[in-house]
């Protein structure tokens, strides 16, 4: 797997995490009332104290160590240290060694169709001496 594909999971399970964490405490948290005038009705709702910090902390955990895996695959980015202009430079010598590769390869194509042609004359001129002996 690359390294951006490697980010894209991490970023995502991240994201995961954290809907996943707003799910559990909506669904979990014990009601409480937002006016002293209003009193909660349904008091059954929610898990106990000490079970819902538990769940809390370990969603905690989570999401610390997604977060310090998504910032380890950041930090390891090829070119991540370097300045703006050294990648520029290194984007500009990739560059020019791709137009390298190109070209050599366009050579060895252009000989390849040569070669091609000249054993297609040999062959030509095989098969031409031996209909007339």
């Amino acid at each position: 797997m690359d390294r951006l594909t490697q980010l894209q999971d991490a970023i995502d399970k991240l994201a995961l995490l954290f809907v996943s964490s707003l799910d559990h405490l909506t669904k979990n948290a014990s009601l409480v009332p937002l006016n002293p005038n209003v009193p909660v009705v349904n008091t059954a709702h929610g898990m106990p104290p000490e079970q819902l910090n538990n769940s809390v902390q370990e969603l905690a955990l989570d999401i610390s160590r997604q977060a310090k895996e998504l910032e380890t695959l950041i930090d390891n980015l090829p070119g991540i240290a370097q300045s703006p202009e050294d990648q520029t430079h290194d984007l500009e010598l990739l560059a020019q060694q791709n137009a390298d590769a190109t070209e050599e390869y366009e050579a060895a194509v252009s000989e390849a169709r040569e070669l091609l042609q000249d054993i297609t004359f040999a062959l030509r001129g095989i098969a031409e001496d031996q209909s007339h002996s």
